[in-house]
C-alpha cells in the first residue's frame, strides 16, 4: 500500500479488520460523522494543550467544546467533570521540579524497514534519565490488565520518546489517565523499545508491502458497528 506512515489506531484497525483499514486507506471511505462524545473527548484534550501557560483548562473549555461542536448539555457537564478530574489527580503537581514537561509532543518515527509511525504524546516529563508519559482517555471502559499489557501506544510512546530525547535511558512509565475510571499504568524499557520497533517494523512492512488491488481479509467483531464500509462488506 502507498502510505507514507502509520499510527497506533491504524495498527490497531488493521488487525480488528484488514478490510476496515483497506477502505479507509486505500478506498477512501470515512465515517460521516463523529459521535458527540468523542468530540466531547477532543474538547478536553484541546482544553489542556492550550491550557499549557496559564494553567486554566477550564477557560478554555467552553471554547473547545463549542469548536467540537458539542451540543448536548449532559455532554457538556462530563466534559467540565472530566476536566476537573484530571485536575484532581495532580495534572500540575510537581511540575516545576521537572527538567523538562513537553506538552503535545508531536513524533514521526521510523521503526526498522522504513516503516514510520505518526503521534502525539499528551505530555511528556523528563527527570534526569527517566520520563513520564501522560496520555488522557475519556473511553467509557477501563483497559484490562491484557489491553495494558499489550498497549500499542504504550510501546510506540516508549519508542518515540527515547528517539527524539535520546538522554531518556532508564524506565518509562506511560500513564493512561482513563478519566472515567482510574490512572492505569506501565513501565517500559530500552529493552522493550528495541524488542517493540522490531516487531512494529514486520507488522508495518506487511501493510506496506500489501497489494493495493487485492482486498484484505474482513473479521467481523465489535468494531463493526463503527465501520462506514459495512454495507459492503462480505462478512454482513
Amino acid at each position: 500500500m502507498d502510505l507514507h506512515h502509520l499510527s497506533a489506531s491504524s495498527l490497531k484497525t488493521w488487525k480488528s479488520c484488514g478490510l476496515q483499514f483497506y477502505a479507509n486507506k486505500v478506498l477512501g471511505v470515512q465515517s460521516e460523522t463523529t459521535h458527540e462524545l468523542t468530540r466531547v473527548g477532543s474538547a478536553v484534550h484541546h482544553a489542556f494543550e492550550n491550557a499549557v501557560e496559564d494553567k486554566d483548562p477550564h477557560t478554555h473549555l467552553e471554547t473547545a467544546l463549542n469548536e467540537q461542536e458539542v451540543v448536548t448539555e449532559a455532554f457538556r457537564e462530563r466534559a467540565k467533570e472530566m476536566t476537573q478530574t484530571c485536575i484532581d489527580w495532580g495534572w500540575y503537581d510537581g511540575v516545576e521540579e521537572l527538567d523538562e514537561c513537553i506538552a503535545e509532543k508531536e513524533f514521526l518515527i521510523d521503526v526498522g524497514n522504513g516503516v514510520l509511525f505518526k503521534g502525539f504524546i499528551d505530555r511528556l516529563d523528563i527527570q534526569g534519565n527517566t520520563a513520564r508519559i501522560i496520555d488522557i482517555k475519556t473511553q467509557a471502559k477501563k483497559f484490562t490488565a491484557e489491553e495494558l499489557r499489550t498497549n500499542l501506544q504504550a510501546s510506540i510512546y516508549n519508542i518515540a520518546a527515547r528517539k527524539l530525547y535520546p538522554n531518556i535511558s532508564g524506565p518509562i512509565r506511560v500513564e493512561f489517565w482513563v478519566l472515567r475510571h482510574e490512572i492505569q499504568a506501565v513501565t517500559k524499557t530500552e529493552i522493550n523499545s528495541v524488542k517493540e520497533s522490531f516487531e512494529l517494523s514486520k507488522q508495518g512492512k506487511v501493510i506496506m508491502d500489501w497489494d493495493e488491488k487485492v482486498f484484505p481479509p474482513a473479521t467481523s467483531g465489535q468494531h463493526c458497528r463503527w465501520c462506514p464500509y459495512i454495507d459492503n462488506c462480505p462478512e454482513w
